[in-house]
């Protein structure tokens, strides 16, 4: 099992290091993980120099209303919102997230990574307040695998350049709550090069009573265990974090959108937006030993320590903590 820490291209990363890679290569080594899962964007391509033994996984960009433009009917937004609809929509058309899937996964090939991940899911900003969604979660699973074979389909060999690995979030799309959406998932896919990535904190999310780490992984357990095995053997690498945000979930459905939502400028909604997932999307690390049996239940190939914020002050104490309660009984419950 290779460990990895979750990193990015934005500057508030790579920045700190002053753009070297040996100098993020040192620091990796030096906390006891074997590299990273790189965080790209959708442009510029990606620094290659950063060395193919660093860069285990690439994590891909992500539209997060882009079901819109699938389905043929994105807004038209103001200009000053320009910048935004990249980010939410991925383009005008459904040939525009096609475009910018492949150039994607192109640029997630020129580091060399075992590796990319997708997130399977859509939102739009108002929902994140409201948990009510005028889509579903097998609406979503099927566009999106209607994306991902369009996208594989421009390929010579119609495979991926990279084995594609799909991850859950709490909203429509792949939850892993619902076997039922994850076969359909799966055989709707018409290429090989895939597999699954479980975030654990994301799984936690989809149940507010959770409000102990000993709930969460009683869960976690419970819905793998729901699944078809051969699914189950799909999910070649975890995410590990933990997330009891339950109390503030239920919080924010009483409390609805923000006052005067609607009437405020896109990019304020956004911001609101990001704000409250911050709240919602906690990855803390997990301090309970028992966070081994996620591992033994699932056997990945790569662990991936994700927390938000990456700056060493910050993240070390959480790999730390994670790491030591993983490998307080790993070995014995692997024997």
């Amino acid at each position: 099992m290779q460990e990895l820490i979750n990193f990015s291209l934005h500057p508030g990363d790579i920045g700190r290091f002053n753009n070297d890679w040996d100098a993020v290569a040192a620091y990796v080594q030096a906390h006891g993980v074997a590299g990273i899962e790189l965080l790209i964007g959708p442009t510029p391509p990606p620094d290659t120099r950063a060395p193919p033994s660093l860069v285990g996984g690439v994590h891909l960009p992500y539209w997060i209303s882009w079901l819109a433009t699938w389905q043929g009917h994105a807004p038209t937004l103001p200009t000053a919102d320009a910048w935004l609809f990249e980010r939410l929509y991925g383009g005008q058309c459904a040939a525009d997230l096609v475009n910018q899937l492949r150039q994607d996964w192109q640029h997630a090939a020129l580091l060399r990574p075992a590796y990319m991940v997708f997130h399977v899911c859509h939102i739009e900003i108002a929902h994140t307040f409201t948990y009510t969604y005028p889509y579903t979660s097998a609406e979503v699973c099927a566009a999106t695998a209607a994306l991902l074979n369009a996208t594989a389909a421009t390929f010579p060999d119609g495979e991926p350049p990279v084995r594609l690995w799909l991850e859950n979030l709490w909203w429509p799309g792949l939850t892993f709550t619902d076997p039922a959406h994850v076969v359909a998932l799966a055989e709707a896919l018409h290429f090989t090069n895939w597999g699954f990535v479980l975030d654990t904190g994301h799984l936690m999310n989809t149940n507010p009573a959770l409000t102990t780490q000993a709930q969460g992984i009683d869960y976690i357990l419970a819905m793998l265990a729901q699944l078809p095995a051969d699914l189950r053997d799909r999910i070649e690498g975890i995410h590990l974090n933990a997330s009891l945000s339950g109390a503030y979930q239920q919080q924010a459905v009483m409390r609805g959108r923000p006052t005067g939502f609607d009437h405020m400028p896109l990019a304020e909604q956004y911001r609101l937006a990001r704000e409250h997932v911050a709240q919602l999307d906690l990855h803390q690390p997990f301090t309970s030993p028992r966070c081994a049996e996620i591992i033994a239940a699932v056997q990945p190939q790569v662990v991936t320590h994700e927390f938000i914020g990456t700056h060493p002050d910050a993240f070390v104490p959480k790999l730390m903590t994670q790491r030591a309660a993983l490998y307080s009984t790993q070995e014995e419950m692997l024997q």
